[in-house]
C-alpha cells in the first residue's frame, strides 16, 4: 500500500518543481500560522497551482498535483510578516482534504516520483532537448542584449533533474507548467519540453527580427530566470 501523509497546502498562482528555488513573502494571517507551524515542527508544506479561486484572502481550489516545499531560510518582518526561501522537494498527488479545522488547507497526499518511461533513444532526446534549451536561452539573452552566462551551459546529466531544470526556466503560462509537472515520467516531460522549446524558439526568432520596433516591456516574460 502506498504511504500517505497529511501536509499543509499553499495554493499559489505559480508552479513549483522539484529542486526549484521559490522565494515567498508571507503576509496573510492564515499563512503566517502555517509557516510558523512548519518552522516549529521542521516540516515542509505543499505548493499547488490554483485551479479556481483567489491567491489572497478568499478560498482557492488547487490542482491535484503539487510539490513539497522545504523552507531553506526565513526572515521575520514587522507585524509578523516574513520572507522565506523554499526549495522544491518531492512531487505529490492530493488524495483527500482534511476537515476545515484550520484557516488553511491540509491535504492527504501520496508521493508521486517519476514513473519509468520509454528509454528508447533517450540519449538522443537528452541531446536534442539540451541543445534546444541552450538555443532558447541564447535567444532570450539576445533580446535582452546580454550574453548567456556560462553557468547556464552546465545542465544536469540525469533525465529527471534536466527535465525539472528546463521546466523551471521555461517562460510559459502556468497551465503549461502544470502540465509539465503532471507528466508521468522524465521522458514524457522531456518530449513535451522539446515541443515547447521549438515553439517558443520560433516565436523568439520572430521577435528578434522585429527587435528594432519592440521595447523591453513588450517581451513575453515577466522576470529573471530561476538559476538552480
Amino acid at each position: 500500500m502506498m504511504s500517505t501523509e497529511l501536509v499543509p497546502l499553499f495554493p499559489l498562482n505559480t508552479v513549483l518543481f522539484p529542486s526549484m528555488v521559490l522565494p515567498l513573502h508571507i503576509f496573510e494571517e492564515r499563512y503566517k500560522l502555517m509557516i510558523n507551524t512548519c518552522l516549529a515542527q521542521d516540516k515542509p508544506f505543499g505548493v499547488v497551482l490554483i485551479y479556481s479561486g483567489s491567491e489572497v484572502e478568499g478560498p482557492a481550489i488547487p490542482h491535484p498535483v503539487g510539490t513539497l516545499a522545504r523552507i531553506a531560510n526565513w526572515e521575520w518582518l514587522p507585524d509578523g510578516r516574513m520572507n522565506i526561501l523554499t526549495v522544491g522537494d518531492r512531487r505529490f498527488r492530493i488524495i483527500d482534504y482534511a476537515k476545515p479545522e484550520l484557516p488553511y488547507l491540509e491535504g492527504l497526499i501520496e508521493y508521486w516520483d517519476d514513473e519509468p518511461g520509454d528509454h528508447h533513444d533517450l540519449p538522443a532526446l537528452i541531446d536534442n532537448v539540451s541543445h534546444s534549451f541552450v538555443d532558447y536561452l541564447t535567444l532570450i539573452m539576445s533580446l535582452a542584449d546580454q550574453a548567456l552566462p556560462i553557468s547556464q551551459l552546465q545542465l544536469p546529466d540525469e533525465p529527471d533533474m534536466l527535465s525539472y531544470h528546463i521546466a523551471s526556466n521555461l517562460q510559459i503560462e502556468a497551465n503549461e507548467r502544470q502540465e509539465l509537472l503532471e507528466e508521468p515520467s522524465a521522458v514524457a516531460r522531456l518530449q513535451r519540453e522539446l515541443m515547447l522549446l521549438r515553439r517558443e524558439g520560433s516565436f523568439l526568432q520572430r521577435l528578434i527580427s522585429l527587435q528594432g520596433s519592440i521595447h523591453e516591456e513588450d517581451l513575453p516574460w515577466g522576470g529573471l530566470l530561476y538559476m538552480n
